[in-house]
């Protein structure tokens, strides 16, 4: 995301940190129990079941689940665990699942397996007539939570502006009106679509107590066109843009393959590696969509 000053950014608490390197966890099989019996992982993470006794087989899924659905048994996955196939390993890379697995040599040995999403939360200080920071960028799915100074008087979050059109974003009040004070101290608002909210407190507008939530779009990165596959019209993209006068994309942070934080002539070069020399994969997010948390000035903008 971009840099809204230095300052401005150590004042953003990042409440929910980022999936980083993919880890292996480990759940053990003895004679009549496994152990942990839940876990909680990130996306790409895996998870290893060991045998220690007993003769077992591992299902994923909940015993009589629905079936079509995670809940059906084996839907995921089944492996004998025993001596003679000591250890299973599964790799998650659904977000924001909750995958449950038994024993069905034992049905009642059930487990479950949280795996988290790639949502953040930042924090918004309410205080001295301002809001700290004043713009705020992050990506849909994010939450931002403004929280009140003790003994600060009365404020508001009032999404939109003082004059806004009725019948869009900038309406006063269209998304939410929530009193910040004392009693009320904590205000939290979950962002589901890419857009540019201004926001205001209504008691305070004179003192310009106005603020920006910036809302990017999840992309791939290298789908400099959008289209949702990468391909050689990507790298064309790019080139038409750097070296043709192209308009300025939307979302210019898609067409930085490298995640170097610019567009130059090596990320449609590194595209091109990747899609026909075998050269490695771009960073995340890829191969799926999702939100690019490294700090540069690159944006996705709807």
């Amino acid at each position: 995301m971009r840099r809204i000053g230095s300052g401005l950014c150590l004042l953003t608490t990042l409440v929910i940190t980022s999936p980083m390197m993919a880890q292996d966890h480990v759940i053990n099989f003895f004679t009549s129990a496994f152990l942990p019996t839940s876990l909680t992982i990130e996306t790409g993470d895996t998870v290893t079941w060991n045998w220690i006794d007993g003769d077992h087989a591992l299902t994923s899924g909940i015993p009589g689940g629905t079936p079509g659905t995670n809940n059906e048994p084996g839907a995921l996955f089944s492996a004998p665990i025993n001596s003679q196939n000591p250890s299973f390993t599964y790799a998650f890379s659904e977000m924001g699942q909750t995958i449950g697995f038994f024993d069905a040599n034992n049905p009642a040995q059930v487990g479950a397996i949280t795996v988290l999403d790639d949502t953040l939360t930042f924090e918004v200080g309410v205080v001295d007539n301002t809001y700290i920071p004043v713009t705020v960028e992050i990506f849909e799915g994010d939450r931002v939570r403004w929280v009140h100074e003790p003994m600060e008087m009365l404020h508001t979050v009032t999404s939109g502006t003082p004059e806004g059109l009725p019948g869009t974003i900038e309406e006063p009040g269209a998304l939410f009106n929530e009193e910040s004070s004392d009693l009320n101290p904590i205000f939290e608002y979950t962002f589901d679509n890419s857009m540019e909210l201004p926001y205001f407190c209504v008691p305070h507008v004179a003192f310009g107590m106005f603020g920006l939530v910036i809302i990017q779009d999840r992309f791939v990165r290298g789908d400099a066109d959008r289209n949702g596959e990468l391909g050689i019209g990507d790298a064309i993209f790019s080139l038409g843009y750097l070296f043709q006068g192209s308009a300025t994309p939307a979302c210019l942070d898609a067409l930085d393959t490298s995640d170097d934080g610019q567009v130059d002539i090596a990320d449609p070069v590194m595209l091109l590696s990747y899609l026909f020399v075998s050269a490695p994969p771009p960073p995340a997010p890829f191969p799926s969509e999702g939100p690019d948390r490294t700090q540069d000035d690159l944006l996705c903008l709807p």
